[in-house]
């Protein structure tokens, strides 16, 4: 009981046993008992030296991942703040479903939209605060479905208005730059 491998192997045996024997009883902290069997893939490492190092290698690597992780966060909100301040309230819509057809060409702003019987409606990626613009451009850092994003902010034509289709091309150099810094470097980097 020196080694704390071995502690940890006779920790996950004891719990596997009063966990058998306790089967029938429906306590709380029994369920809490039970979730530790997670840990019986632990035992195969107490055994195999080389997994030992593996795993022991990856416990010394936190503190590295953590200054990593540290520095994308700021790079992240960083950048969230830049595109709360270019594009909050930019990304809504009208949704013109209940709308008569003749009527959808005179929608101009959101109280059109709505005197016409539409719904204003912003999109699900959006800049409307800090913590959605996090959200947003670790999406775009993905490099999953960024470029809808970058076509959202370039139809985007003011605050309560209808987005213009091609309105203002300039928002893709916000786009490119980030890719490059964001999913080029720090994604790919670290």
């Amino acid at each position: 009981m020196r080694d704390a491998w071995n502690i940890l192997d006779f920790t996950i045996v004891g719990i596997s046993i009063v966990s058998i024997v306790l089967q029938d009883v429906d306590l709380g902290i029994l369920k809490v008992l039970r979730m530790a069997r997670v840990l019986r893939p632990l035992r195969v490492i107490s055994r195999n030296p080389g997994l030992r190092i593996i795993v022991i290698s990856m416990i010394n690597a936190i503190p590295n991942i953590g200054n990593v992780m540290v520095v994308s966060i700021l790079f992240l909100l960083l950048f969230a703040i830049l595109g709360t301040n270019l594009y909050k309230g930019y990304f809504f819509y009208c949704e013109v479903e209940n709308v008569p057809e003749n009527l959808v060409d005179k929608i101009r702003d959101k109280y059109d939209c709505m005197d016409y019987g539409g719904d204003w409606i912003n999109k699900d990626q959006n800049f409307d605060g800090v913590l959605a613009s996090i959200i947003t451009l670790f999406n775009v850092m993905t490099t999953e479905g960024w470029i809808g994003v970058m076509w959202d902010a370039v139809d985007a034509s003011a605050i309560d208005k209808v987005p213009v289709v091609n309105s203002s091309y300039i928002q893709v150099g916000f786009f490119i730059l980030f890719m490059i810094f964001g999913s080029l470097f720090i994604l790919n980097r670290h």
